[in-house]
């Protein structure tokens, strides 16, 4: 009877042994599977969300980047069109004195201008009379101001007769006043002798304004209103007549 017990109780250990084999590790590594299965469920969405948001800051970098160029190319274009425009300012400029001598000579062609002491007679030398006029007329182009002024200085001493003088004296008032010192004084004196001595010259409105505007900036505004009022009745037709009102209407002011 007692072998018969003892029996039982070893069976009955037995299978409890086996049990607990058979169901505790299978538990733990139950639990260890199920947190790496979390754990990989949950890595691929972190590393997705760290991928994009370097993906973001890479395209704006690179957005900044081009903005950066196009910038630089816009300030090169805006250099190259400013370089252009100051090109086209000076040839223009050019073709004006060049225009400006062609239609006035064309106009004035035949007429001997007065001159103070000399008779209707024109130049001895009319090619070298051209030739003098247009190599002062080529320093105030290329703006050499002291060259210039030389230039129709010795042009209007040379030629007395000169069928260029008219032009000679506007050009030589307009070299003084455009001097790195401008001589205002001298200037003045080119423009009036425009005013005196070639009246029907085309330059003789511009002068008699730019006269004005020199007095009226010098302080003698009486001057300056009493040539103001002669040529907006001398030369009614003048472009520089609606100048001239707006001047004096400033003057009276």
């Amino acid at each position: 009877m007692t072998k018969r017990l003892l029996a039982g109780v070893l069976l009955s250990s037995l299978v409890l042994c086996a049990h607990a084999q058979g169901t505790g590790p299978l538990a733990i590594e139950d639990r260890s599977t199920a947190r790496s299965m979390a754990s990989a469920a949950a890595g691929p969405a972190e590393a997705k969300a760290s991928s994009i948001s370097e993906d973001g800051l890479l395209m704006l970098m690179q957005q900044q980047q081009q903005f950066e160029e196009q910038v630089q190319m816009l300030q090169g274009q805006i250099e190259e069109l400013r370089h252009e425009l100051q090109v086209m300012k000076d040839a223009e400029r050019e073709r004006y004195l060049d225009l400006d001598t062609r239609i006035n000579t064309l106009a004035e062609q035949g007429v001997a201008e007065q001159t103070e002491g000399s008779d209707a007679a024109g130049p001895a030398d009319p090619e070298a009379d051209k030739q003098a006029y247009n190599a002062a007329k080529d320093h105030l182009v290329g703006r050499d101001f002291d060259a210039a002024a030389k230039a129709f200085e010795g042009y209007l001493k040379d030629f007395p007769n000169g069928q260029y003088r008219g032009h000679a004296h506007f050009w030589l008032g307009q070299v003084y006043s455009n001097q790195k010192t401008p001589q205002n004084d001298k200037a003045m004196e080119q423009f009036q002798a425009v005013v005196d001595n070639y009246p029907d010259h085309s330059k003789a409105p511009s002068s008699l304004y730019t006269l004005a505007v020199m007095q009226a900036r010098s302080g003698k505004v009486s001057e300056a209103k009493i040539n103001l009022h002669k040529l907006i009745k001398q030369y009614p037709d003048s472009a520089k007549v609606g100048q001239a009102k707006s001047l004096l209407d400033q003057l009276n002011s």
